[in-house]
């Protein structure tokens, strides 16, 4: 059994947008890569500054003569009371980075002390240190002057840069700037790194709540395509997947269009084809469009199968009701013809007489038939049609036969006015028919937003034989009468044409029909 998925509109539209949000989402994705990079970079530098403050302190420390247990308290005075005092990277890509560095703007007066005997004393560990890690250190005093360095400025004072002016005052400070070199960029599998930006980060060294002290260090980050060479095998996976990702989707959706379609096309070539009719609406989840579609067909084809068998019994009904009649004028017509001298005018009164009755007969089931096709196959009306005064108004003519009440019936039906008298006219003139001496009683109710019509009389009832042909055309009683048999049927098609229906009760007290509209 077929179920309906999303349309066709959103299936195009959820490939559009997963086509569109793929180089978008690759460009998110890089910029998120890039400012991890830059944030295991500025990591690294931290923990490098850590190690670099704490050998420097115990230099310091050696050259006051501060003794192995008197040292002071090393926590920065926001966290006094704190055990541990983590440092968190915080340099943020999405905003504008620093400005180039500065020129100095002066040199420390005085290049001897406790601090310049203690980054004396650990020159040898950085230079040692630069070899592996190639970051650039400076260790500075508490007035912002290198006391230590892996490269040049000894004695600069760098107070005036604005990481170095923030761990001056108290708090760990990094930036980032436009990384400058009159070099080309390394290739991607040198140990040199071809990044864009170069870090900087101030790290604060504290005793007793004071500042003696900051490590400076830079270092360019990770270029992403760099970073991304290094995991080239990983990257070649992932583009594999996308691809086969990207082509399973594409099929998938595919599936989901074409197959149905087909299904539906093989179907409908099949029932061309005279083969016995089957479905049109495929299985499982297809595309909104295309149920609807074989929803369409599939009605359209039962409506035509419905209408090509209506068609064979109309015209094996109209052959056989119109064959009696053609029989007895061609009979009549050959004995006038052949005996027409030997004849008294009485005989050839009669003849004629026979010949004109059956004609009639003849005409008023032509008549009948034209009326009952174009009811049966009528659209259904717009204009409603006042209940009360149209009833009123068809049984007016009964006089005090027929009775008519009222209980809660719709001021309005939706019905071509010449239906609704066509079905209630006939189904009077069947009570009238059929009735002892009561009047025919015609009640009209409202059935949620449809009209209900009852139609009784006190005749015999319908015998057992005949009450499954009471709806049948052509089935009467009163052939001999004229009877047609096709009113009931008219009432019946009236009444399905316009979804309602029409049924009876009977029994030895009488019938009533029973009509909804």
């Amino acid at each position: 059994m077929a179920r309906k998925g999303p349309s066709i509109q959103r299936l195009l539209l959820g490939v559009n947008v997963l086509v569109l949000l793929v180089p978008v989402l690759a460009v998110v994705l890089l910029r998120i890569y890039e400012t991890h990079l830059v944030r295991q970079t500025e990591a690294r530098l931290i923990a490098e500054s850590v190690l670099i403050g704490e050998a420097w302190r115990a230099a310091l420390h050696a050259a006051t003569g501060v003794r192995p247990g008197d040292e002071p308290a090393i926590q920065p005075p926001h966290a006094r009371h704190d055990r541990f005092f983590p440092i968190e990277p915080m340099v943020d890509l999405n905003r504008r980075l620093t400005p180039p560095e500065p020129p100095p703007t002066r040199r420390s007066r005085v290049m001897d002390g406790p601090a310049w005997a203690a980054g004396r004393a650990i020159k040898p560990m950085l230079d040692r240190a630069k070899l592996v890690n190639l970051s650039g250190a400076r260790v500075l005093d508490a007035e912002g002057c290198v006391v230590a360095s892996t490269g040049t400025q000894l004695g600069d004072c760098l107070d005036h840069l604005p990481e170095v002016n923030g761990a001056l005052a108290g708090h760990y400070t990094a930036v980032g700037r436009p990384r400058m070199s009159d070099e080309p960029p390394p290739p991607l599998h040198s140990i040199s790194r071809r990044g864009q930006v170069r870090l900087f980060t101030a790290t604060p060294l504290f005793e007793d709540g004071q500042v003696v002290g900051v490590v400076r260090m830079s270092r360019t980050a990770i270029d992403p395509l760099e970073a991304l060479w290094q995991h080239r095998q990983t990257l070649l996976y992932a583009l594999v997947g996308s691809l086969l990702l990207v082509g399973a989707v594409s099929l998938f959706f595919a599936r989901r269009i074409t197959r149905p379609v087909r299904a539906i096309t093989e179907a409908a070539e099949a029932i061309a084809r005279g083969e016995a009719r089957r479905p049109l609406t495929p299985g499982g989840k297809v595309p909104a469009e295309v149920f609807q579609l074989s929803q369409a067909l599939d009605t359209m084809t039962a409506q035509l199968r419905e209408r090509a068998d209506y068609i064979a019994d109309f015209a094996a009904n109209v052959s056989h009701e119109l064959k009696t009649p053609l029989t007895s004028v061609r009979g009549a017509a050959e004995l006038l013809s052949e005996c027409w001298a030997e004849m008294d005018d009485a005989q050839r009164a009669r003849f004629l007489g026979n010949i004109d009755a059956d004609a009639a007969r003849m005409q008023r089931l032509v008549t009948e038939l034209l009326r009952l096709a174009r009811i049966e196959h009528a659209p259904p009306p717009s204009e409603p049609v006042d209940v009360r005064a149209t009833l009123t108004e068809l049984l007016a003519r009964h006089g005090d036969a027929v009775t008519l009440r009222f209980e809660d019936a719709p001021a309005t039906v939706h019905i071509a006015p010449d239906h609704l008298a066509s079905a209630v006219v006939n189904l009077v003139d069947n009570a009238l028919r059929h009735r002892r001496a009561a009047p025919v009683e015609v009640v009209a109710r409202g059935a949620g937003d449809k009209l209900a019509l009852s139609v009784r009389d006190d005749g015999p009832g319908i015998s057992e034989g005949n009450r499954a042909r009471v709806f049948d055309r052509f089935f009467t009683t009163r052939r001999d009468a004229g009877g047609t048999g096709l009113g009931l049927a008219l009432v019946r098609a009236i009444a399905r044409g316009r979804g309602g229906d029409c049924t009876f009760e009977t029994g030895p007290e009488g019938t009533t029909f029973h009509l909804l509209l």
